[in-house]
């Protein structure tokens, strides 16, 4: 090992640590989930050129540090090593090249471009080649050592340096699209190459430029080729990131794509009830039917419910998009399977043409925004941009922003509905009602910012102020003394499966030291067998601890009979367009009746809500509903308004 201490051979140990770096390298890519497609295939080309010149170098250099080297590799082979080395290194500068314009997603579409492209390389190589037989660019002393000619050694570099401004340019033009971490990884790896050039020219050497290129290329498999970002584990596909990156990038050369939606509805409750090893396994499921339909696409699962196809050089309009949806519906008429269980769901397709439709990434969100709200209405037809009254959007983009200010700033407050019992004459519960005033556009009604807000996510905030205002509202007035025996209080589906939910009503009650049994949470109907784990488990917890539940706007949804019988919940409220349509119609007025008759034969209790006028609650009082609830007895009102109310009616 003396050979390694000399000042010549500290070249064999940067040879040396590059091929440890391009072997780490390797392994690394090798185990990562194969999405990438060509970008990914380069990549490995890339990886492999480098490993094999750190070898065919390091070769060359140890043949002429070591005397026993000499033994196993003759003069010429020698000299052929150190030949394909740097034939190699001109190489990987074309494939360093074509990896970075699969980043950007650029793609060669003439074949007079690609020959422009390989011209520059293949000069150099053949005349690289053409040292083993003439003198023109360098030569072999005895020793095996490398000396370049003196008017012919830039020359030969020239193709590095062209592909190095090439790659200059799609830097600058296209370094918006990527984060700063990798905007400094391709600067890096691009500088390293250029300091390359005069390394290789003024000390005949190129393990310097060998290492640096390994280590870059190491930066790389963490940042570009890095799974975490790019790649969604569950699904197999693209992320949210992948996909805003590929629309960006085409955007930016003005291609013509259409990014064609599939949201399916009620997968993500269903999902998120599930271990990760189901989930996955239906989401496999979904990605390699629609892998399998339009091998040509890119898939992404930007969020949960909802897988994207990218499609090139395809208009909204053109026939593959229609003959995509009707192939998807058909497939969604069949079950799917997630563990022992066969589940249906619904899909609603969307398009957007990209860039007569949608010319940037501000007009995407807002578009792909206002769709979202749509799906949820439809599920037939492919939902288009001409389909959409983007108008509406900046109102909702309004709204969105007042609710979450109201949220930060504590500008929401609750109101409170009293409800009337037949069986004592008082009013002794009443239903917790949010109300949001802006200082601005005035009073805004929760059937316009609630869905707003469960779509945000910031319905969760708005719950848990109602919980503690209703609490608060418990512990500091006298409102149990004056006849209430429990308040209302709604609960979201998206609060329903929080899995910290339990926790999190517990923990507030024992702050203002409530009685479980002074809360009725509400939920609504849409609680169908597949979704119902992750809920089931918060009711459970919150039952146990005493808390009970009430059925909200009871036949206006998807109930599914057979399940009333086995519900947690004792309490059910007809939804008052139930009620309404009872006293219009004959037919209305029977199905109300039968579903009295079935909830009272379960042993249930029933309120009726949008009660308006004295006969309506009479007729529903003698039907046998235990409460009522409506403008006919009292509108919802603020906390010392309910007071007085209470004082008043329930002690006169």
């Amino acid at each position: 090992m003396e050979e390694l201490l000399r000042p010549h051979d500290f070249k064999i140990c940067l040879n040396m640590a590059a091929i440890v770096l391009g072997v780490i390298t390797l392994i690394i890519h090798s185990s990562e989930e194969d999405y990438y497609g060509r970008q990914r295939r380069i990549f490995g080309m890339l990886i492999f050129y480098v490993l094999f010149a750190n070898i065919v170098g390091g070769l060359h250099n140890l043949w002429i540090a070591s005397d026993w080297a000499k033994t196993l590799i003759s003069y010429n082979f020698n000299c052929f090593l150190a030949v394909l080395e740097k034939a190699f290194m001109y190489l990987i500068s074309l494939v360093s090249m074509c990896y970075l314009m699969t980043l950007f997603r650029i793609e060669v579409d003439k074949w007079w471009k690609a020959v422009i492209i390989f011209i520059p390389s293949t000069c150099s190589i053949i005349s690289t080649f053409s040292a083993l037989f003439t003198r023109n660019v360098f030569y072999f002393d005895a020793k095996g050592d490398m000396h370049f000619t003196s008017y012919f050694s830039g020359a030969v570099n020239i193709s590095t340096a062209i592909y190095l401004a090439f790659a200059a340019y799609l830097i600058y033009r296209f370094y918006k699209t990527v984060s700063s971490e990798k905007a400094i990884v391709l600067i890096t790896y691009y500088a390293m190459m250029a300091a390359g050039i005069p390394l290789k020219i003024f000390f005949c050497s190129y393990a310097a430029f060998e290492f640096s290129t390994s280590l870059a290329l190491l930066l790389c498999v963490y940042t570009f080729q890095n799974p975490s970002e790019f790649i969604e584990r569950t699904s197999g596909t693209g992320t949210r990131n992948a996909l805003n990156f590929a629309v960006y990038t085409n955007l930016l050369q003005k291609k013509r794509f259409t990014v064609f939606g599939i949201n399916i509805d009620r997968l993500p409750e269903i999902i998120g009830s599930e271990s990760v090893e189901a989930s996955s396994n239906l989401l496999g499921q979904m990605a390699t039917y629609l892998k399998r339909i339009y091998p040509d696409a890119s898939l992404f699962y930007p969020e949960e419910g909802m897988f994207i196809l990218l499609l090139e050089d395809i208009n909204p309009e053109d026939e593959v998009i229609a003959g995509l949806a009707e192939q998807i519906r058909r497939r969604f008429k069949d079950p799917w399977s997630l563990k022992d269980d066969d589940i249906r769901f619904t899909e609603s397709p969307f398009a957007i043409g990209f860039p007569d439709e949608v010319g940037d990434m501000e007009k995407y969100t807002e578009v792909r925004d206002e769709m979202k709200k749509m799906l949820i209405r439809q599920n037939r037809e492919v939902l288009r941009v001409s389909d959409l009254n983007l108008k509406y959007a900046e109102h909702d983009k309004k709204i969105d922003g007042i609710v979450r200010r109201a949220v930060e700033n504590g500008l929401l407050e609750v109101y409170y509905q009293p409800i009337y019992s037949p069986l004592t004459g008082k009013f002794d519960t009443c239903e917790a009602l949010v109300r949001l005033r802006d200082h601005q556009f005035g009073f805004i009604s929760p059937a316009i910012f609630i869905p707003i807000a469960e779509r945000n996510g910031t319905v969760l905030g708005i719950d848990r102020f109602v919980l503690s205002s209703v609490c608060e509202m418990l512990a500091a007035t006298n409102v149990l003394d004056l006849g209430i025996k429990y308040v209302e209080v709604n609960l979201s589906v998206v609060d329903c499966i929080q899995t910290n939910l339990a926790d999190s009503v517990l923990s507030t009650l024992k702050k203002y030291r409530i009685g479980t049994d002074k809360i009725n949470f509400e939920i609504t109907e849409t609680w169908e067998k597949e979704i119902t784990s992750a809920v089931d488990d918060n009711v459970k917890k919150l039952t146990k601890a005493g808390i009970a539940f009430s059925m909200d706007d009871f036949g206006s949804g998807y109930s599914n009979v057979s399940r009333i019988a086995t519900v947690p919940v004792n309490l059910f409220k007809l939804d008052k367009s139930i009620v309404q349509a009872a006293f219009e119609s004959e037919v209305s007025y029977m199905v109300m009746l039968n579903m009295i008759k079935l909830i009272k034969s379960l042993g249930k209790e029933i309120v009726a809500e949008g009660v308006e006028t004295g006969e309506q609650a009479k007729q529903l009082i003698r039907l046998g509903c235990d409460h009522i609830q409506g403008f006919f007895y009292a509108r919802p009102m603020p906390e010392a308004q309910f007071i007085e109310f209470l004082q008043e009616h329930n002690f006169s």
